[in-house]
């Protein structure tokens, strides 16, 4: 299998298409496909795209921002417990959890 830039123009990314597709799928590489100099498209793995957008709703959600940062904060400054801690203290066992 060849080595592809990660640039390629419309015309090189059409004849090596299933080559942009294998390493897209088996490497989670990303390719910029570019028509007379300028940028058209991105061809990435679903994966990394599904991530993408689960992180811009919640970077869009003011609400959950806020409570990530509050716990950042909480971690930074001690104020959490482990989970067997957590659970010990509810009474929990880890088996009840299966």
């Amino acid at each position: 299998m060849k080595t592809l830039s990660s640039t390629l123009s419309a015309s090189k990314a059409r004849n090596n298409f299933y080559t942009i597709l294998d390493e897209v799928s088996q490497k989670f590489k990303r390719f910029v496909i570019t028509r007379r100099g300028n940028t058209q498209a991105v061809v990435m793995h679903l994966e990394e795209v599904e991530a993408w957008e689960e992180t811009m709703e919640i970077m869009a959600n003011n609400r959950l921002v806020r409570d990530i940062l509050r716990s950042e904060k909480d971690r930074l400054e001690g104020k959490v417990i482990s989970e067997k801690a957590l659970l010990k203290k509810l009474g929990i066992s880890p088996k009840d959890l299966r």
